[in-house]
């Protein structure tokens, strides 16, 4: 891991961070005076599943992925990180472990903010809290939404969902050749809480409907088609 001083660029994507916009442009840049730009190389590791969570991050570049690992070795997806913005808040600010580790999929370079530091900041503004507190209920309506997924969607439903919502998020940089690729079929089937089985079917459906390719790389092709699919 390697670490730099953060640029104006680095700063205009904080202050774009509702849970750090919330403290005002003079109490952030107190907050970031003693905070550092960190790059972290593909298979690294931002953290590990029990840490104590003395930090929450801001992803400024790059893909990491959220991973639970079973008693047994069995790892889940619970989430990919490829979006600017800030993660592992709700866990940092309760002062427990962190319950999943944090891998690196793609090079990344990310901001360790103090969970001390920013507590200690908003102690002293009661005034932001209630911002605060709306910037963190994005993760409880993210999670209601999953919730409702599994229970309430097909596994064809869910892929193309997926597709269409990682496609977004990431724009012109997926093109089945070069730039961000989706992420491995596997990865992905455990992410969406589907089997390996029923994942290979699903994506055959998808791909004779002529809505994606489906080979080395998954490529979307008919982006209308798979948004009828994903509804």
């Amino acid at each position: 891991m390697v670490s730099r001083s953060l640029s104006s660029a680095d700063h205009d994507v904080i202050f774009q961070v509702p849970l750090l916009a919330a403290l005002g442009e003079e109490r952030l840049k107190t907050l970031l005076g003693t905070c550092k730009v960190e790059s972290h190389a593909r298979g690294e590791h931002l953290f590990r599943a029990g840490d104590v969570a003395e930090y929450f991050y801001i992803l400024l570049s790059g893909h990491l992925r959220l991973v639970k690992t079973s008693s047994q070795g069995d790892e889940t997806v619970m989430h990919f990180l490829t979006e600017a913005g800030s993660f592992a808040e709700a866990v940092s600010f309760a002062g427990r472990s962190y319950p999943v580790e944090c891998q690196v999929v793609e090079n990344c370079e990310i901001v360790a903010i103090p969970r001390t530091a920013y507590l200690g900041i908003l102690k002293s503004a009661p005034d932001v809290v209630g911002d605060v507190l709306a910037s963190l209920l994005r993760w409880e309506r993210f999670f209601l939404e999953e919730i409702y997924k599994l229970r309430h969607t097909r596994p064809i439903q869910r892929i193309a969902a997926f597709l269409i919502d990682f496609e977004d998020r990431n724009g012109a940089a997926i093109d089945g050749t070069s730039g961000k690729n989706f992420p491995d079929k596997r990865q992905i089937a455990s992410r969406i809480g589907i089997t390996p089985e029923t994942f290979s079917r699903s994506l055959r459906k998808l791909e004779a409907s002529g809505a994606i390719s489906a080979g080395p790389k998954l490529q979307i092709l008919d982006r209308e088609a798979l948004l009828e699919l994903a509804h």
